[in-house]
Order: structure tokens, then sequence, then C-alpha cells
């Protein structure tokens, strides 16, 4: 099995389009604040993003512990005062009452290991729609009319554009991701994922699970948070380079990697991944990269099983910032009568075990 990962990006343009709980814009803010951490692109996705629910000036000031910038903070305190006659949510969106005993946190850990084991032994084959839209935005631009120079365009500045998209029939088949390429922007193709020249996260399935689970991480309590009105536990991880088969491109390396893992305090079950690379050293062709994976209950030949329901991949290398955000549907049975085959040639990268890449 491979973990396959390029980048993080985030939902601020789906959560601009409809209105939203005070629970769903933290969890937009702590992804954020786990990768990308551009104020800009923060703040204006947070302009038209309607509250159903108040926003308590204690979660506003909690974003702004965990590292928020200025203008974020400035439309998170606007909409704070905008949301005071709203209801208030059932449950508070961030928290850090009541932190766990260390026997507690032990316990907690201790269920999410064996949620994870048994999760990645009995995963079944399966099958689903998986629908992916790209953006990218220039970091250098040509610069006057010497031969080569580029400038500098400010972090402020950066804008995401839309960059095409395309729909892959996705299976899961005796412990590892296929995907064969159907549509490309909106038309169908018989274009292989190397014909395609984008870039292309996957391993969503179990790879992300198997990468943090089994790679000998150290776990830390962080803090309590709501996500889609589950009450979660949320522990920070770090697997060091020796451990590591987290891999980005190109040309592949292989670096360490931390980031959030949220789970059901009683049961253990993962409702959110959160991985980002760590320990680059600017040698690397990417300067930064990571992968939000959210999980929902699907059902498939009878039994329900959390499966990925949305991911999003981010990337930042010399001249460009990328991200994938992603969709997964209509999960089925995968069974001896599919139709659906998946070559070697139609997936995005089979080179090493338990790892990330993309083509550039």
């Amino acid at each position: 099995m491979r973990f396959c990962v390029v980048a993080l990006l985030l939902n601020a343009l789906a959560l601009a389009e409809t209105p939203v709980r005070a629970s769903d814009l933290v969890g937009m803010m702590t992804e954020d604040l786990a990768v990308d951490r551009n104020d800009a692109r923060m703040a204006r996705g947070l302009g038209s993003v309607r509250l159903t629910e108040q926003l308590s000036g204690e979660t506003v000031e909690m974003l702004q512990r965990m590292g928020v910038g200025r203008r974020t903070l400035h439309e998170l305190r606007s909409m704070s005062h905008k949301s005071a006659g709203l209801p208030a949510p059932a449950q508070p969106p961030l928290s850090l009452d009541p932190q766990p005993s260390p026997a507690e946190r032990a316990a907690m850990i201790e269920s999410m290991r064996r949620y994870a084991a048994s999760y990645l032994a009995n995963l079944p084959d399966f099958m689903c729609v998986r629908d992916a839209r790209e953006f990218r935005t220039k970091i250098l631009v040509p610069f006057g009319g010497t031969f080569g120079a580029t400038a500098l365009i400010p972090a402020d500045e950066r804008r995401w554009r839309a960059h095409g998209s395309y729909t892959a029939e996705a299976s899961y088949v005796g412990g590892s991701d296929h995907y064969r390429l159907t549509l490309e922007d909106g038309r169908p193709t018989t274009k292989t994922f190397e014909q395609l020249q984008r870039k292309v996260s996957s391993g969503e399935f179990a790879g992300a699970m198997k990468e943090v689970f089994s790679s000998g991480p150290s776990f830390r309590w962080d803090r309590w948070e709501t996500i889609g009105g589950l009450r979660t536990v949320v522990f920070t991880y770090y697997v060091d380079p020796e451990h590591s088969g987290y891999w980005l491109c190109c040309p592949r390396f292989v670096t360490a990697h931390r980031g959030f893992v949220y789970a059901d305090p009683q049961s253990g079950a993962i409702w959110r991944i959160v991985i980002y690379a760590t320990g680059l050293k600017g040698k690397e062709a990417v300067s930064a990269a990571g992968h939000v994976v959210d999980y929902g209950e699907v059902l498939i030949g009878g039994n329900r099983y959390l499966l990925p329901e949305k991911s999003a991949a981010y990337n930042r290398t010399s001249n460009e910032e990328w991200r994938e955000d992603v969709v997964y549907r209509d999960y089925r049975k995968f069974g001896s009568d599919a139709t659906v085959a998946f070559p070697t040639a139609d997936e995005p990268a089979k080179p090493a075990p338990a790892a990330s890449s993309n083509h550039p």
C-alpha cells in the first residue's frame, strides 16, 4: 500500500457558498492553520461566509492563540460581533476543558491504535467516484526585459485560480488504491494520469491511516473540537524521518511529517487526519506540503464503514502553489461482476510502498 500526498488545500470556496455552523467554520480555520497559513487567503475566504450560530469570543481567542493572522483575526472578530444574536452551538466548537488525565489520554490513544489496526485489517474491496478540482497560483512572475529575470508576488496578492477538474473511477482492491480517468474538465477522456500532466494526490482510502499509525508516532493531547456535530478529541503526532513513508516529488524524497488526528474519545474511530511535511531544509523542490482527509459513514455490502468523504492536498514549490479539492461519492462493493478495469498505466504513481507521489 502507498500513501500518496503532494499537498494540502482548503475548502474556503465551498464554505463561502453556503450557510455554516460555527464548528464548520472552525474546521476550515484549523485546516488552514495546520498547513497553508496564508493570512490574506484565509481572511478573503471568510468574507462571504454566513453563520447560522454564534461564534463566541472565547472561540475566536482560541483561534488567535492557535495562530490565525491579523487579517483573519479581524474578520473573525467581526463575525463574532454580528452573530451575537444567533443561537449558541449545542457544543463548543473548540475547548481545552475538561483536560483528560494522563490515564485517560493513554486510554484514548490505545483506542485509536486498536481502531486503526482493525480498520486496516477489515477494510473491504470497494469502488467509488472521485471528483477533483485543481487550483494554482504563481509565486514568481517574469520581470522586465531581462532574460530569466523574475519578481516575487507578495503572499497577500496570491489568489487561487481554477486549473481544471477531473473525475476518476477509484477502487480499493487487495489493499491497494487504483484509479482510472473518466472525465477531464467535464468531458469523457481515455487519457492516463500520466498523460493528464497534472499533480494528483492519492492514498486516501487506507494510506493515510497506515502512514500515521504504522510508523511508530508519538501522540500528544491537544484539544477538543466539534466536527460534523461530533465532539472529537484531537491529538498531535510526529513521525521522524527514519520511520516515515511519506514522500514527495519531484524528484522523489522521503520526509518526516506531523499533524493532527481527530477521533471519537470512546471508540477511537478516526474522523479526520491532517498530515503535513516537516523538516524541509529548502534544498528540496517542494518547500511545503500536506494532506487533509475527512471521513464519513458509508454503507457497503450491508455494513457501515468510515471512508473518505472529502480530501484536500496542498503543495508549494519555489515558483508556484498548488491545491487539489476532492469529493468521494457513490461507494459500492467491488465484486467479481465489476466491469471496470484498473490497468497499471492509469494509476497516478506506483513507485514505493506507504509513500506519497504526484505527477509534476
